[in-house]
């Protein structure tokens, strides 16, 4: 799990971001909680897919 969301953060972190506002920026979003969900395919979903459908707002 852990690794999942260290690529979505650096796969979606600004230039002018750290990476402590990375994690809160991301732990914050309500993808989080598909992302959590075991019971969905999103966990294994590529990193690119999960970064793009950060980026559009869910799946």
């Amino acid at each position: 799990m852990g690794s999942v969301y260290k690529r979505l953060i650096l796969d979606t972190m600004t230039s002018k971001e750290n990476y402590v506002d990375g994690i809160i920026r991301v732990y914050n979003n309500d993808l989080c909680k598909v992302i959590d969900n075991y019971n969905c395919s999103a966990f294994y979903e590529p990193s690119y897919v999960i970064a793009r459908a950060y980026e559009s707002g869910g799946f």
